[in-house]
């Protein structure tokens, strides 16, 4: 050996290598075939996603049904995170060997358990990719037989619930095997703890058990906890944040498509991560044609949507954002800009519509969404991502008769599973009566191919099947495969038959002193949410209660357990007594306390049921709670067209004055608009004024209707109000004068003064973006808004937006004069001002030496400089970031400081209304507006200006050389004038006075700040107000409402008028007017005639009377009001010789007579009437009066005819009778040769003295039937 190493010495080291690779292989191919423990993720399709809590009677949905999965991350760029994925650690064999002399016996670890994961850094994103493994497959081609058909996709989830602040619900779904987050504030928390609930959720979680649930903080160790209660959480010292962990076990039972069980142990995993952020999350809400949807983003994150083609009409995206949280007060919302996939992109406003569709060629469109908003000086960003899916459209519509007449109907979509409970008593003797069918759009191009239940071919039209009941229930799987277009799809209906059981809670409240039985209902599984109870409806808090099993099979159950978590108190679980009993409710810190009672039941054979119902318990406040609105009761508002409406809702400290604003998107507050009974959405905020759209319908017949409008308002402490007004909407047409506006542009902070007012036609649905182009440019707007009747006709207006009527955003106007190099105002660099802060003071202040008002402009530029706003380069026109970054345009509504938080694309003047376009340099607080964080930093303001008005409100601290420095401005003061007063100057101003230095003036004198206008105790024909600053008083004269109410006919009328400017009331009386006669018309019946009152409409029986008869117009009519005599009466009517002149008509049934007329001799003599022969004597007689076959001569006045008596030719007057055709004219008609002419009416003290027309009221045609033409 010794000699063939030493003649081939590589063998040597061949021969090592050959060792060592040996060992290495020896323990490595072991470890290669090892197979983890963990069972295999039997869920495909579910996506976890964040869920609504829902009301009574309503159950969560499984994962990943529902419209659309969820995707929600968070982190400081808004990216989503990967899963976390917890390593399974191996044990090193080595580490089971003893060490010699060892007394004690090893510590085995088992080969197939892993270690705990260590989730301190675990990521909270959540798993995007569920659905991965299934593109491609195709039903009905995989080659599987009868014996090995694939098991169903396991559809369960596990939820968890928190409650952010105690009391809001807040839930995310987990799928089997995987694991989500969610980030959680430490704002959120309850007094450091966090209430929750574990449930199981899905098609399967009625088979499906919890058998454990565990609780880790960051990378501590596990501990057990039970499926609801409340842990504490905190942050360590200087940590972002912190990681909690709720692990949820279960055991599911399925069946495969052969009806066989399938048995699978699954985990859920939820990683909490707790940190100190801004709590502020964005809401997107829109509408579908059946219900409204949402989407909630949390602040720098994104979530994800699917949006069914078929849920929105023609995809049309219907939206709008709300902000969430203790922060959504002070957010601003600044921009919002879309993309999809095919490269559109475009900008969207806080609320508005989205025009979707697919790409070309494609099924699908994805659009991003992102959102940008501002809140305590922070940029916040949001990002929804969207998928438009506008492809197949087919469902199965599968019908079951309920005993078995009755037709039930079950709707699944392609390729999606819906679950069915059908009870006992619901069939006869178990026998299930079918029907399938297709519906939807692709419903004519697919055909149904195969039906089976539990592997049993079953008719594909229709038939029945024989369910096999057991006393724990009995579950089937129907699969339904259909062909459309040669591409496979399959229906799945997973059918429980069980037993009829449901559990009914009920307790008796106190109601308006009265006592108010409650009764709740609960589904096995489910969840059931009562009303809120008032701590004044139940004697200190006791709340007795009562569960009966309810159902066909209630004999065979009965109520095991009672408990109940408590959020109010400390947060206690409780054991109750069953199934009757007693609890205490308790508040939380005097605010809303829930109460979630978990109720188990179980039948003799085993099976076991759980119920659950929560009961708020809330505080009812005794404190005021006003609200305050723009609208008033009773005005006029225009139907069909957008109406903006502002809601301020607040209580107020006696003793401080200090006022807690209701928001609508508060916490433990509540804050709802409803216009005739449907709720209106808040589409935006602006400081502490909630703001809505409202759009009033009109009238299914008529053009007016009275709207109710409904405004309630709740703190978190339980004081309430309701505000309740009339709205008297009117049928326009869009573009119609509705009223007069007046519109103003302020330029004070830069000192150019107010431009206008313009004075302006408000048009009905006509954008403010509108309103701005026409006014200030003079622009045309197009039919049916056309141009302004005036305009400043300035020469610039700068604006972003796709087109006026979207996202309209102001950038720059001018007159055509470079208003920017006019403007008193710094720009450039702070730099060129000087090096420090008392360098730059002076700069300031010689910039403004000489200039009206320099005290208040060197202030406001000094609290610019201190708030550390960056100067930018002069424009020559006014635009944005003109002179600091913060600088831009702003419009106000009613002229002083309101600002809509909205595009003027979304807001629509109304009659009476003040639009100003205000110019900012500090982001709206150097003019009043409080709507973000931009611009204001650490050092605040103490001067400003609107409307040509400087103000003034220095704040002194004491300087460590005894002088006293404003802390916003900067102005170092001797004195901090602790002591003063103002005194009035007499000429519409006033000036501060130091009485700490003798009566010195602080100061340039200012306008008076008057206050809100009251009644005048000493003059009821006035009101009064009086300066904030020196007490000077003014007066005014009432300004009362103008009124269109009319008098009545036989009693008073008694109105209220409230003052515009002060609330004052008067009554004003307007006395009965009596009776007044339409005389433009008559009523009529088959023997009389009468006038009817203009104003109650009323008979008026003096002018009632018989009627006259004559042949008017060829017919037999009433000379009055010319009603037909064969309209009432079916006797014949005879003319009857009187003498030798003149015979008369008389009716043969009814006696009716007319009056007396002449006879119409014919050729030969003889009246064609009445027969009568004349005599060869002529009598004497006026030939005019006797004429006959007259024509018209056409000359307007005349006609010619052969006189009956004497047979000579002659011409005559036209006899006319006069007919009103309209407020300007009237037809006269010659009643002998029917000729009409045209003519103006001969008014005469408000009538028209020929055809008596009154212009009050609607007009009643006087010849309905147009039958006195040409007869």
């Amino acid at each position: 050996m010794t000699r063939l190493f030493e003649k081939y010495p590589w063998l040597k080291s061949v021969g090592c290598g050959v060792l060592v690779l040996a060992l290495v292989l020896s323990i490595c191919l072991p470890l290669m075939g090892m197979r983890s423990a963990e069972p295999d993720n039997p869920i495909l399709q579910a996506e976890p996603q964040e869920i609504t809590v829902l009301q009574a009677g309503k159950a969560p949905g499984g994962a990943g049904s529902g419209d659309g999965a969820e995707t929600s991350g968070s982190g400081t760029n808004g990216d989503t995170e990967s899963d976390l994925t917890g390593d399974v650690e191996q044990p090193d064999p080595n580490e089971a060997d003893t060490e010699a002399g060892q007394d004690t016996e090893p510590e085995t670890v088992p080969q197939d358990q892993p270690t705990q994961p260590d989730y301190s850094e675990a990521s909270i994103g959540t798993n995007t990719d569920s659905n991965q493994g299934d593109d491609g497959e195709e039903v009905g081609e995989t080659g599987e037989t009868d014996e090995d058909l694939p098991l169903a996709p396991l559809d369960l989830g596990a939820a968890l619930t928190w409650y952010k602040y105690g009391s809001e619900a807040t839930s995310i779904v987990c799928a089997p095997g995987q694991s989500v987050g969610k980030r959680v504030l430490l704002a959120q928390l309850d007094n450091g703890s966090l209430p929750y609930s574990l449930d199981l959720t899905g098609l399967d979680a009625q088979d499906a058990v919890v058998t454990g649930a565990f609780f880790v903080r960051g990378n501590e160790v596990e501990t057990p906890i039970d499926t609801r209660g409340a842990v504490p959480m905190s942050l360590p010292d200087g940590a972002e944040y912190q990681n909690y962990v709720f692990i949820v076990q279960a055991h599911a039972t399925q069946k495969n498509q052969k009806g066989e069980t399938v048995e699978t142990d699954v985990q859920f995993t939820f990683i909490l991560r707790l940190e100190s952020g801004i709590d502020l999350d964005l809401q997107l809400n829109w509408q579908t044609l059946t219900a409204p949807a949402q989407a909630t983003c949390s602040a720098n994150g994104s979530i994800s949507r699917t949006i069914k083609g078929d849920t929105i009409q023609d995809g049309l995206f219907q939206y709008d954002f709300s902000f969430l949280g203790e922060s959504a007060r002070e957010a601003e919302f600044v921009s919002g800009d879309y993309r999809a996939t095919d490269g559109e992109t475009g900008t969207l406003d806080q609320s508005g519509t989205l025009q979707m569709a697919p790409a070309d060629g494609q099924d699908t469109e994805t659009y991003s969404i992102t959102v940008t908003a501002r809140v305590s000086g922070q940029t916040i960003r949001y990002t929804f991502v969207l998928t438009y899916e506008d492809g197949l459209d087919l469902q199965l519509q599968f019908t079951w008769y309920k005993k078995p007449v009755t037709a039930q109907n079950l709707l699944c979509d392609a390729d999606k599973r819906v679950n069915l409970t059908i009870k006992h008593n619901q069939l006869d003797n178990g026998l299930l009566d079918y029907r399938f069918a297709l519906k939807g759009k692709s419903a004519s191009d697919a055909q149904i191919l195969s039906a089976t239940i539990d592997g049993t071919a079953l008719n594909t039209e229709k038939g029945s099947y024989q369910l096999q009941s057991s006393e724990s229930g009995t579950t089937y799987t129907i699969l339904v495969t259909a062909d459309v277009n040669g591409k496979p799809v399959t229906f799945t209906v997973t059918l429980r038959y069980q037993s009829d059981v449901s559990l009914q809670m009920s307790y008796t409240i106190t109601e308006d002193g009265t006592a108010k039985p409650c009764l709740l209902t609960c589904e096995n599984s489910k969840t059931v949410n009562a009303n809120p109870i008032y701590d004044d409806q139940l004697a200190d808090g006791l709340l007795t209660y009562q569960f009966s099993i309810q159902g066909e099979d209630a004999a065979n159950v009965t109520v095991s357990s009672v408990k109940c978590y408590q959020t109010g108190g400390d947060g206690n679980s409780l054991t109750l007594t069953a199934p009757d009993g007693s609890i205490t409710l308790l508040l939380r810190e005097k605010k809303t306390g829930n109460n979630l009672f978990t109720v188990a039941a179980s039948s003799a054979d085993g099976t076991n049921y759980e119920f659950k119902f929560n009961l708020p318990y809330k505080h009812r406040g005794d404190k005021e709670v006003k609200i305050k609105i723009n609208l008033d009761d009773g005005m006029t508002v225009t139907n069909d067209t957008d109406v903006n409406l502002n809601v301020e809702a607040w209580t107020e400290d006696e003793a401080t004055g200090q006022r807690t604003y209701i928001l609508a998107s508060g916490t433990d507050t509540e804050l709802t608009v409803t216009l005739d009974g449907e709720t209106v959405r808040s589409s935006g905020m602006s400081g502490t004024i909630q703001q809505y759209v409202l759009r009033p319908k009109n009238p299914e017949t008529g053009d007016k209707l009275v709207h109710t409008l409904k405004i309630y308002a709740e703190d978190a402490y339980g004081n309430s109000n309701t505000l309740e007004i009339k709205l008297n909407g009117e049928r326009v047409q869009k573009g119609q004068k509705i009223g007069e506006a007046q519109i103003y542009i302020d330029l004070s902070v830069v000192g150019l003064g107010t431009y206008g007012p313009v004075s302006y036609d408000v048009l009905a649905d006509e954008p403010v973006s509108y309103v701005v182009l026409k006014a200030i440019l003079g622009r045309d707007m197009g039919e049916p808004f056309g141009t302004a009747k005036a305009s400043l006709g300035w020469a610039t207006c700068d604006y972003s937006g796709t087109t006026p009527e979207t996202g309209f955003y102001l950038r720059a106007l001018d007159d055509g004069n470079n208003l920017g190099n006019r403007a008193e105002a710094l720009s450039g660099d702070w730099s060129s001002y000087g090096a420090d802060a008392a360098s730059v003071y002076t700069a300031i202040d010689q910039y403004f030496q000489g200039s009206a008002h320099k005290e208040e402009k060197a202030a406001l530029w000094r609290c610019i400089y201190n708030n550390k706003i960056p100067l930018t380069p002069a424009s020559g026109i006014l635009g944005e970031q003109a002179f600091t970054i913060y600088s831009g345009w702003l419009y106000s509504i009613g002229g002083e400081t309101f600002y809509p938080g909205t595009s003027m694309s979304n807001w629509r003047l109304k009659d009476h209304d003040t639009l100003v376009l205000r110019y900012t340099l500090a982001c709206g607080w150097d003019v009043g507006a409080t709507m973000g964080s931009e611009g204001k930093g650490s050092a605040g303001y103490c001067a400003g200006c609107t409307n040509g008005t400087w103000w003034v409100n220095h704040t002194f601290q004491k300087q460590k050389d005894g002088t006293y420095a404003c802390t916003a401005c900067g102005l170092i003061q001797d004195c901090p004038h602790t002591n003063s007063h103002w005194k009035d100057l007499g000429n519409g101003t006033c000036i501060q006075i130091c009485d700490d230095e003798n009566g010195k003036e602080i100061g340039a004198a200012k306008a008076h700040e008057f206050g809100s206008y009251t009644a005048d105790p000493e003059n009821e024909n006035q009101h009064i107000r009086t300066c904030k600053n020196c007490g000077a008083k003014e007066n005014g004269e009432h300004r009362w409402p103008s009124t269109t109410a009319q008098a009545k006919c036989e009693e008073d009328v008694t109105l209220t008028l409230t003052c515009e400017d002060c609330g004052a009331t008067k009554e004003e009386t307007i006395p009965a007017a009596g009776h007044e006669a339409d005389l433009r018309s008559w009523h009529k019946d088959e023997s009389s005639h009468w006038h009817i009152c203009v104003r109650c409409q009323k008979e008026l029986p003096e002018t009632k009377a018989a009627h006259q008869y004559a042949l008017l117009y060829g017919t037999w009519r009433c000379t009055d009001c010319f009603a037909k005599h064969s309209e009432a009466c079916t006797g014949e009517v005879k003319a009857t010789s009187l003498n030798e002149t003149s015979h008369q008509w008389s009716c043969t049934s009814c006696n009716a007579v007319s009056g007396v007329e002449e006879h119409h001799f014919d050729e030969s003599g003889i009246c064609t009437d009445c027969g009568h022969t004349k005599t060869s004597e002529v009598p004497e007689h006026n030939c005019a009066d006797h004429i006959q076959g007259a024509t018209d001569n056409g000359d307007g006045s005349t006609h010619t005819g052969t006189c009956s008596i004497c047979g000579k030719s002659v011409t005559a007057a036209h006899t006319f009778h006069y007919t009103p055709n309209d407020e300007h004219t009237h037809t006269a008609t010659c009643s002998i040769c029917v000729a009409s002419v045209t003519q103006e009416h001969d008014m005469v003290n408000g009538s028209c003295a020929l055809c008596y027309y009154t212009p009050i009221g609607p007009t009643e045609p006087t010849d309905p039937e147009g039958e006195y033409t040409d007869e």
